[in-house]
């Protein structure tokens, strides 16, 4: 059985996945292509309203690291040293003025936004997403975040959202502003409940 263990190769079925921290210019190469590819996807999913406005996407990946800089990452997967999949955080500056519940404060650490989780349909069924999720996840918890946030569209990622949900994640009220229909929002604590206020809650929806 494989254990994942950040940073550190494991086997499953014979192959050896890795996850790492993208750093150097050669792994912001191989996430530009993968988030390429995650970006295509949803331009041809726009019926299910995930369409992204390709300007602004093309600019984001010309810009990388950025905004995905600490206390966020860019985290890329690797099976057998093939670019697999990647995942990224970036702090949540500010969140929605009228969403006061089901919001989390930022005492207790930075709000994260989980975004870009993509990996290759050819190397899917191996555990990779889980990977992905679970280094995030622990990234997250080593820079002290509150809380990791996500927004997805579950008619057009079914199979994410059920990874969402078996990593811990639950419904949330909207925190931004993402029109797209049928929208749904997730939120992840990672600090002990007596780190909020006493008024404080999470609402599931």
């Amino acid at each position: 059985m494989a254990v994942c263990i950040w940073g550190e190769v494991v086997a499953d079925s014979a192959r050896q996945i890795r996850v790492r921290v993208a750093e150097d210019d050669g792994d912001m190469d191989r996430v530009r292509g993968l988030m390429q590819e995650y970006g295509e996807y949803l331009v041809r999913e726009e019926v299910h309203g995930t369409g992204i406005r390709r300007e602004g996407y093309d600019d984001e990946l010309a810009g990388l690291p950025l905004p995905y800089v600490a206390p966020g990452a860019l985290l890329l997967a690797t099976v057998d040293d093939e670019a697999a999949g990647c995942v990224a955080l970036r702090p949540l500056q500010t969140l929605r003025p009228l969403q006061t519940t089901g919001v989390a404060s930022n005492q207790g650490g930075a709000l994260l936004e989980m975004k870009r989780l993509w990996v290759r349909p050819a190397l899917r069924g191996i555990g990779v997403g889980h990977r992905l999720m679970q280094a995030a996840i622990d990234r997250a918890r080593a820079l002290g975040a509150a809380a990791i946030y996500l927004d997805t569209v579950p008619a057009a990622m079914p199979e994410a959202v059920r990874l969402y949900t078996a990593m811990g994640f639950a419904r949330v009220g909207r925190y931004n502003d993402n029109p797209a229909p049928g929208v749904a929002f997730f939120h992840l604590g990672l600090v002990s409940p007596e780190m909020y206020p006493a008024n404080h809650s999470f609402p599931h929806e």
